[in-house]
């Protein structure tokens, strides 16, 4: 690796929030290899998983007691539907936990798909397995395509200094 501990770190921590966009740019930026890329994505992963499992839960807590200190009875508010949340509503019950968990790397970010799981999932262990599924899942993809594109730049640049 030739980057610095502190940026490593850095970017772990901005991978596990937007993990489609920091891991393969690190990948590519430090020219990792498929072993060096996939641990790096399934580190930031976990890391995003146990950090967002523990604030949801911590945000839930904390939002019911403070509807039960203010006597906050469950109204039925007029439905408000936004493109985002019908996607949301659409992928947790045509998909179920599957979906929010191949998707939240991808699309819909770690923080809010593991929020989304808590919230509709109640079994952490289960939440938890399916989750780091899909970043195992979005590791490898983001890893060996990263080590081919590199592959393909080191022989391209073979084969332009041959011809130079």
């Amino acid at each position: 690796m030739e980057t610095g501990w502190l940026e490593t770190v850095l970017f772990l921590l901005l991978a596990s929030v937007k993990f489609a966009v920091a891991v393969p740019f690190f990948i590519l930026e430090n020219k990792l290899t498929f072993w060096e890329g996939f641990f790096f994505g399934v580190t930031s992963g976990v890391f995003g998983i146990f950090t967002f499992m523990f604030l949801s839960t911590i945000i839930l807590h904390f939002w019911q007691w403070i509807k039960g200190q203010l006597g906050i009875k469950r109204v039925k508010p007029k439905k408000v539907f936004s493109k985002r949340a019908r996607m949301m509503v659409r992928i947790k019950t045509k998909y179920g936990l599957v979906g929010i968990a191949l998707l939240s790397p991808l699309i819909i970010s770690l923080p809010v798909g593991v929020f989304l799981a808590m919230r509709y999932f109640k079994n952490k262990k289960k939440v938890f397995v399916y989750m780091l599924g899909g970043v195992i899942i979005w590791s490898l993809i983001y890893a060996s395509s990263a080590s081919l594109i590199i592959q393909i730049l080191k022989t391209l640049d073979l084969a332009l200094a041959t011809v130079y």
